[in-house]
């Protein structure tokens, strides 16, 4: 009789609904169901992202008309250095926001730590959402995304002339009339599609076809537009697509070479020690949902994974390879950037 109880209890563990033990412990739901009652008691969340103060509602508006009973506080964290100022903030004790955009290079960083709350089964509890939007350890959820095409002024540049691949970047017709970022991080992103052999190879022509230099591309970006230089070669599409929004006359064009990079933007991670601990877990999931998808498409940050997004169209439309730099980004991107800084002749 004993061992048939045993099993009964046995059998009965699959059946229950998504496995949130640890985190429930903590004080989170243990479905989507329960996470959003509690969240709604707890009636507050505190966000830090990289959402500018004229983008907030247009991401998190709906979150708040969907959930009126949640006040959400966002405070824009505008570089990796105020992030990582928080991030020293909680090895020391104190939890400024419930949920925080995380940089890649932070990631790894912030759980080692144990600042972070979590696994959860993301893909459980919000099963609307791409697989892809969250992180198969468990700890991160995908807000936004950027691609990183070509970008040039369409009245400096001839028709015939526009850019179609990498390969012409290394073009002469180019030579000194075309912008290259130093910090490489808008190609250092090609790897996973190309390897280190071709990436280097590629970045070793791209010095010999003499570059601008320059850091930072929203100055350069400006500057392609009043006609300074011809193109960028590896450019944020989001930045574009934000020179474009607030000037329709802009000069800025963009060309979709056959393959193009794809990384998370935003990644959102929940903070142990959070104020508002079920709130923080229902934003950072929402985020990553098709809802909230609409939002970042209005600012060229949309998924492509999700059909009818902007850049799900561009993908359709341009017949580009997509290669996902990858939730694993933080483990090989600075040892492959010190390579092309050295290919460049640049110093770290």
């Amino acid at each position: 009789m004993l061992g048939t109880c045993f099993l009964v209890v046995i059998f009965a563990l699959p059946v229950m609904h998504p496995v949130l033990s640890a985190a429930a412990a903590s004080g989170f739901g243990r479905n989507f169901e329960q996470i959003v009652a509690l969240a709604k008691k707890e009636g507050k969340v505190s966000i830090g992202s990289g959402l500018a103060d004229d983008e907030t509602q247009t991401v998190l508006g709906p979150f708040m008309q969907k959930y009126p009973e949640i006040k959400v506080e966002n405070t824009r964290l505008r570089t990796p250095e105020h992030k990582m100022k928080v991030f020293n903030e909680l090895i020391g004790g104190r939890v400024e926001f419930d949920v925080l955009d995380i940089s890649s290079e932070l990631m790894d960083q912030f759980k080692k730590a144990g600042v972070l709350s979590g696994p959860f089964d993301w893909r459980v509890i919000f099963s609307d959402s791409p697989k892809d939007h969250f992180s198969p350890d468990g700890y991160f959820a995908a807000g936004a995304y950027g691609l990183k095409p070509i970008a040039y002024n369409p009245e400096l540049v001839p028709r015939e002339r526009v850019p179609k691949d990498w390969a012409d970047c290394t073009d002469p017709y180019w030579k000194g009339r075309f912008v290259v970022d130093t910090s490489a991080k808008y190609v250092v992103t090609l790897y996973p599609g190309w390897g280190e052999e071709k990436l280097i190879s590629w970045a070793r022509r791209i010095k010999q076809n003499q570059p601008i230099w320059k850091r930072g591309m929203s100055e350069a970006i400006t500057q392609l537009a009043a006609g300074e230089f011809h193109m960028i070669c590896g450019a944020p599409y989001q930045s574009v697509h934000r020179v474009v929004r607030r000037d329709t006359r802009a000069r800025v064009a963009v060309s979709w070479p056959r393959e193009v990079s794809l990384t998370i933007t935003e990644t959102m991670g929940v903070l142990k020690g959070a104020q508002h601990p079920n709130a923080a877990l229902l934003l950072a999931g929402w985020l990553a949902s098709p809802e909230a998808q609409k939002g970042y498409d209005k600012l060229g940050r949309g998924s492509p994974y999700i059909e009818g997004t902007e850049a799900w169209q561009l993908v359709k439309k341009n017949g580009f390879k997509l290669i996902f730099a990858g939730w694993d980004l933080q483990r090989w991107e600075n040892e492959m950037v010190n390579k092309i800084h050295a290919a460049w002749g640049l110093r770290n």
